[in-house]
């Protein structure tokens, strides 16, 4: 039995970066990554402190079983994902996503979700069981990127980073992302909240998070009671 998890900070810039996964240790992960990769950014005078969070509170759902790996996620599942993270995305620069969530297999789940919310930049971790620790197999920090918008100039960039599951990881991925949309915005490639509105609207509150991890916890049960390898759990 697992959880999920969600984390949302406030950067000390002003950046909304979250985190949603099935693993809990990896919420100190990517604390650390955050508290590195804005050491020197967030104006301190003492640079050998890491930065802090402006704002931050974390999130745990119910308790869950994994759903066992099959061909393709199941389309309910799917489903409830993409509703799910459309209603944690709003106002959120950076999400660091488990892109397995919530099922033992390597099947990504966030293809649509990028898609859909460009405005957003994505930082895509799995499981190191599952993907392995043989940097051949599973790179430091693998970078993708995609227009935001189809309309106008071409000129910003979607962010899509593939990482291992580690502090230094996930720091550099945060470093890429800011320093490219700098990058981005003196060149015009602002965000356009005119095609992507819910990158304008606040983030969402604790007591939002949570019923909207448990809708997705529900679907995992209801699609679980139908799988025979879950029906009988064993607990000590």
């Amino acid at each position: 039995m697992t959880n999920l998890v969600f984390r949302s900070g406030i950067a000390s810039d002003g950046r909304k970066i979250a985190l949603i996964s099935d693993q809990l240790d990896v919420e100190e992960k990517f604390d650390n990554g955050y508290k590195i990769a804005y050491k020197d950014k967030d104006g301190k005078d003492t640079p050998e402190l890491l930065a802090k969070w402006k704002e931050a509170f974390t999130v745990h759902s119910r308790e869950f079983g994994m759903l066992p790996c099959g061909d393709e996620v199941p389309a309910a599942v799917q489903q409830g994902f993409n509703t799910m993270v459309s209603s944690l995305l709003k106002g959120i620069d950076i999400l660091f996503c488990d892109y397995n969530l919530g099922i033992e297999g390597d099947l990504p789940m966030c293809n649509d979700i990028m898609d859909l919310h460009r405005s957003t930049d994505f930082v895509l971790f799995s499981c190191d069981s599952l993907v392995g620790g043989d940097p051949k197999v599973q790179p430091h920090t693998v970078a993708y990127s995609a227009p935001r918008y189809e309309q106008g100039q071409q000129i910003a960039q979607q962010h899509r980073i593939y990482c291992k599951t580690e502090a230094s990881a996930f720091c550099q991925a945060i470093n890429a992302i800011v320093t490219q949309r700098a990058k981005d915005n003196m060149n015009g490639g602002h965000i356009r909240d005119d095609i992507d509105s819910y990158i304008g609207e606040a983030p969402i509150d604790k007591e939002a998070a949570d019923q909207i991890l448990n809708r997705f916890v529900e679907t995992l049960h209801s699609e679980g009671n139908q799988t025979p390898a879950l029906t009988h759990q064993v607990t000590e």
